[in-house]
């Protein structure tokens, strides 16, 4: 494979962006926002070929390997040349990772029988930046087993150096003054099972496309809308009133901001909405009152204009003279408090939707399914996260508790609407590892 030009603009170290800067703050001992990117093979995974195929892209996605660093007044990247990050699975998925360590990035390449997968920690890139990484390894993986990838598969190109706009902090390339701010988000009702450390229980829902989207369709509403809806109500159902606060039951979206900003960016680009509905609002509700409750709020929130407002609101405040001149060993402090209360008290749960993967010819046929997972949360007990393939809807609930009450309910409901659901559950504790 020729070797790659190294870009002079490429530097050694950088500042997180704006959405970055929160996440090595808010880290507890027992979580940092961890999560995966995998897919699984047709044939077992070769972990030399594996490593040689890190060693060949990782020179392409510099931003990826990095680890962060404790500067006067931020947190920064500083880039990694340590590739040893390949591991044979052994414990739970997206086990907290030592952002800070001097001897590893940020990053962790994990494999098991067929599947292999990356795990990176959320201040370095997000999900869609991860995945245009995560389909260059498998693309590269592949040439490497002896596979043919045609030359214009629409695949990153890694015998050109990387791009000095793929590490651009698109936030402040799109900020923009005085352009209002976004309405204010009221607190949500809070979802608290006992924790158990160590631990994250994973069920995998499979769904046919073929069901699941004329479902979506009869009820004149997009399959994001539905599926929340249905994670709504999941919840009213499994849990009693006595068990309910008077508030909101809402979920946090994610909504790339690639879809409104022209950029090249492998960094973080998206923000977050928060959609639910008023369980006080009647008596009892009905499945097609959640329905109805929900429909075209997301629509509502993704426009460039919503975006432009809460993007440019996030930047100004990073921005703010007071907040810059916080030492940041004090800033940790106050952005963890600001994290909970202006972020996770204003939603019940998170789940995204990472959209239908589509791998280039040469490369599908030899892929089984995809994978998504969000790791655990400082505060969310459950997290769901959909990924779609040419066939199937993959649904990945992840949490560290053992109840599954809200699983139960979701996928009892996907059943009543004639949707078919294969459901596996994959747990593995820190006290597995040999």
């Amino acid at each position: 494979m020729p070797k790659m030009k190294r870009g002079s603009e490429i530097p050694h170290w950088f500042p997180l962006d704006v959405a970055g800067t929160i996440y090595p703050s808010a880290r507890t001992r027992n979580w940092n926002y961890t999560y995966r990117s995998g897919f699984l093979l047709k044939e077992e995974v070769n972990p030399g070929l594996l490593r040689q195929a890190l060693e060949d892209i990782h020179s392409r996605f510099p931003s990826f390997f990095v680890g962060v660093r404790n500067g006067l007044f931020w947190y920064y990247l500083e880039r990694m040349e340590n590739l040893d990050i390949v591991r044979r699975e052994s414990t739970y998925p997206c086990r907290p990772m030592n952002i800070f360590s001097r001897q590893s990035p940020a990053i962790r390449i994990l494999y098991d029988h067929r599947r292999f997968c990356l795990e990176i920690a959320h201040c370095v890139a997000d999900g869609g930046a991860t995945l245009t990484m995560a389909k260059a390894l498998l693309a590269r993986y592949l040439q490497l087993t002896g596979k043919e990838i045609p030359p214009d598969s629409g695949l990153t190109d890694l015998t050109e150096p990387p791009k000095p706009e793929e590490l651009t902090d698109s936030y402040r390339e799109f900020y923009v003054k005085k352009v209002g701010k976004p309405a204010p988000d009221a607190n949500a009702w809070q979802y608290r099972p006992p924790q158990v450390l160590n631990y994250l229980k994973v069920i995998h829902g499979i769904l046919p496309l073929e069901d699941v989207l004329p479902a979506a369709k009869a009820r004149g509403i997009t399959l994001t809308d539905y599926l929340m809806a249905v994670y709504l109500y999941a919840f009213y159902l499994a849990v009693p009133k006595s068990r309910r606060s008077s508030r909101q039951i809402k979920v946090s979206v994610p909504i790339s901001l690639r879809n409104f900003f022209p950029t090249e960016t492998l960094r973080n680009f998206s923000l977050f909405t928060n959609i639910g509905f008023d369980p006080r609002a009647k008596a009892d509700f009905s499945f097609d009152d959640v329905l109805e409750a929900v429909k075209g709020k997301l629509a509502a929130a993704k426009t460039k204009e919503a975006m432009q407002k809460l993007l440019s609101s996030n930047v100004a405040m990073i921005q703010n003279p007071l907040v810059r001149l916080i030492p940041n060993v004090l800033k940790r402090r106050v952005l963890q408090i600001g994290y909970v209360l202006a972020g996770e008290n204003k939603f019940t749960t998170p789940m995204t939707n990472l959209g239908r993967v589509t791998l280039p010819p040469g490369v599908a046929e030899h892929v089984e399914q995809v994978e998504g997972i969000l790791g655990g949360s400082a505060q969310k007990r459950i997290n769901c996260a959909m990924i779609s393939d040419e066939r199937f809807l993959h649904i990945y609930f992840s949490g560290d508790t053992k109840r599954t009450e809200v699983q139960r309910e979701f996928f009892r409901l996907l059943a009543r609407e004639g949707i078919r659901a294969r459901v596996e559950c994959n747990i593995r504790e820190e006290e597995d590892v040999e």
